[in-house]
């Protein structure tokens, strides 16, 4: 079964309804642009009691990779706010504000933003790059966006009374949730008086972005390493990162590994070391001619299409007996970079790693509440950690599933 872009699209913009999020325009705030130049935003649920705690949520949705693949991407909501409507649904799982599910953070103030700036709120270009052929002019301003929101809610929606601020977000948004999780405690603990609680939770963010697909082809990190350049997210990745990594490499910074070796503040990562996107848009993509080709179906290059891995990319519970191998050396790969990262071993920092064949499980209701790893579900482990954040300084559990059998068998019957 191949991975198909429209069901990938789906993991990040079907939101289950539970509350109305009404919508805030940054029109006010210069430079906080989307892709095609109209005005960033953010939706907002406010807690059903007064509540000085807040939860930011970083939308998702891939990445544009060049000027012609951005250039399609700008005319839709992940590169446009010109058609965002005034309230939306808000999502499940982490984010829920549903007690019994999610009581870490029910009862905080939820802040989604939107994602449109193609490059997980990085980009910082100043000027604009120009498209002949479509006579567009792309804005790469992702870090002014974000910069934005936070401004606006400490100035107008009482984020300058916050006492707990958590961080979160999916897939890209996961990844956004990496790159800026020190810039933004960074950023309100200089714009308030007062010591707040802080942490982040990325959910399926943390992607094998600079390894290899199955032939050996560095598919991905070509992609991302042009989108880097092309949006000047030097300024807007991890400056921890940027500082101790020489020129030529820096655009690594722009990939959950690189920024975690990095990150000081408190973070708890939710993730499957097979995620179901990954499979098909890392380990076995295959590259495009994005001169050749019209992008608009296929912005992550061709997913699942590397050559005698067309089933296996998309389910691998296809796999044969040979490429199975090839999936326990990604997830092997995928906790190791994880658990060996400096980030990760930092005191009040663990993870929830399951090897379920999903994606944004994390955001999703019946998974937040039924992935179990050592007897413990998703919810379960991120209440006992933000519950302990800040608490004498005690290094957090970690929850590290098995990873796949050899016959290709799931060891975790909860999944």
């Amino acid at each position: 079964m191949k991975l198909a872009i429209s069901a990938f699209l789906a993991a990040y913009l079907a939101l289950p309804a539970t509350a109305k999020m009404d919508l805030r325009m940054l029109d006010k705030y210069e430079g906080a642009n989307c892709l095609d130049g109209s005005a960033g935003a953010y939706y907002i649920e406010k807690s059903a009691t007064p509540s000085t705690k807040y939860q930011l949520f970083f939308e998702g949705g891939g990445w544009c990779y060049n000027d012609k693949d951005c250039a399609n991407r700008a005319t839709g909501d992940l590169g446009s706010s010109k058609n965002y409507p005034a309230q939306t649904d808000r999502m499940g799982g982490v984010a829920s504000a549903d007690c019994d599910l999610n009581p870490a953070f029910c009862d905080f103030n939820f802040v989604f933003m939107k994602y449109c700036d193609g490059n997980s709120f990085s980009g910082a270009l100043e000027s604009t790059v120009h498209i002949d052929e479509t006579e567009q002019d792309l804005h790469f301003r992702g870090h002014y966006i974000l910069e934005a929101v936070m401004t606006d809610l400490i100035s107008n929606e009482g984020m300058d009374q916050v006492t707990e601020l958590s961080l979160t977000g999916c897939s890209a948004g996961g990844l956004s949730t990496f790159l800026h999780s020190d810039y933004v405690q960074e950023f309100v603990s200089s714009q308030v008086s007062q010591d707040f609680k802080y942490g982040a939770t990325p959910v399926s963010g943390f992607f094998l972005m600079d390894r290899q697909n199955v032939h050996d082809e560095f598919v991905m990190s070509a992609q991302m390493k042009t989108i880097f350049e092309l949006s000047n997210a030097t300024v807007g990745v991890h400056q921890g990162c940027i500082e101790n990594t020489d020129a030529e490499n820096q655009w690594k910074c722009n990939t959950a590994p690189e920024a975690l070796k990095h990150i000081e503040q408190p973070i708890f990562v939710l993730d499957s070391s097979m995620d179901s996107w990954q499979s098909g848009c890392i380990m076995t993509n295959k590259a495009i001619d994005y001169d050749k080709t019209a992008t608009r179906d296929m912005p992550n290059g061709l997913c699942s299409q590397a050559e005698g891995f067309e089933d296996c990319g998309g389910d691998v519970g296809n796999c044969n007996d040979e490429q199975i191998y090839s999936v326990v050396e990604y997830q092997g790969s995928f906790v190791r970079l994880l658990t060996n990262a400096a980030g990760y071993q930092k005191d009040n920092s663990g993870a929830f790693i399951y090897p379920c064949f999903t994606h944004c499980a994390g955001q999703d209701d019946n998974s937040f509440r039924g992935f179990t790893v050592d007897g413990t579900n998703m919810s379960t482990a991120v209440n006992d950690w933000w519950q302990g954040v800040g608490v004498n300084g005690a290094v957090t559990k970690s929850y590290l599933s098995q990873i796949y059998n050899l016959d290709s068998s799931n060891p975790n019957p909860t999944c």
